[in-house]
């Protein structure tokens, strides 16, 4: 009996022993706190002018990441950032390849649902962008027999695919990696209209006064957000006080005046209207 028992509490040892090291590991669990570590890793897409794109000189630039910095400084982290393509953004999160996505990423329904999206930090809907030198689409009916280029798996090619449908419009819908692309596409004549954030039509109009304009207004309302893993919420209450601190103390009002020439940081309005 007493062998038994030695035999059993030795078993007993290695197991607890087992899970000792598992807790020890290098990966995050979803009770661990991912900023824990002193770092915040950021995934964005590159590509995505103003939000963060790369400069002549490659270096990483862009309002989303002005902010990423302004919000690691509040938390006490330094940034990390991961660039990715934005069709394997969210996969990339949910495989925890980085803390958090803060590129663009619009607040809806169903990403609420599927991911822990913090307060909104910047104003945000999607609209359509004209050549000057063709007749301007106010709305999406009149895109009847053209073409709409749009980033592929953004909330503005979801809606172009739904109101396509909801409308009964005739519209060829042009996917593209990146807006770079479409706006390219778009001065190349390839494509008849866009359609895209209205941060980033602004810009794009901004650039090229004499080549584009936004042509509609603005379809939809769906701020933009900090996005995490779901189960990451106290992260996200976290993030969210650092914004509440960014907004009070107008970090925020003086980096959407850099890209924007206008404040959309704050008063953002948080009734959701979304076509998905």
């Amino acid at each position: 009996m007493k062998r038994k028992l030695l035999a059993l509490s030795v078993v007993i040892m290695m197991v607890f022993a087992l899970v000792l090291t598992g807790c020890s590991s290098g990966d995050k669990t979803a009770t661990e706190d991912p900023l824990a570590d002193g770092v915040l890793s950021i995934a964005v897409d590159d590509t995505y002018l103003p939000m963060e794109f790369r400069n002549d000189q490659n270096e990483l630039v862009g309002f989303d990441i002005d902010f990423s910095n302004a919000l690691a400084k509040e938390l006490a982290v330094t940034p990390e950032f991961q660039t990715v393509a934005w069709d394997g953004i969210f996969n990339g999160l949910n495989a925890k390849q980085y803390d958090v996505i803060i590129s663009s990423t619009s607040v809806t329904p169903e990403r609420q649902a599927g991911f822990s999206m913090s307060d909104p930090y910047v104003a945000n809907g999607i609209v359509l962008v004209s050549r000057k030198d063709a007749a301007p689409v106010t709305t999406f009916k009149e895109l009847e027999g053209k073409t709409l280029g749009a980033q592929i798996q953004t909330t503005a090619d979801i809606a172009a695919e739904k109101l396509k449908t909801q409308e009964g419009v005739n519209v060829e819908i042009k996917k593209f990696d990146g807006m770079l692309d479409a706006f390219a596409a778009l001065q190349g004549k390839q494509i008849d209209n866009v359609i895209t954030d209205v941060g980033v039509a602004e810009y794009y109009v901004a650039q090229n006064p004499d080549l584009y304009v936004v042509s509609s207004d603005v379809l939809t309302n769906e701020p933009i957000g900090v996005t995490a893993r779901l189960e990451d919420t106290a992260m996200t209450k976290t993030i969210n006080t650092a914004i509440k601190k960014l907004q009070d103390n107008g970090t925020l009002t003086e980096i959407s005046m850099k890209w924007f020439g206008k404040d959309m940081s704050t008063n953002i309005d948080k009734n959701l209207v979304v076509i998905e």
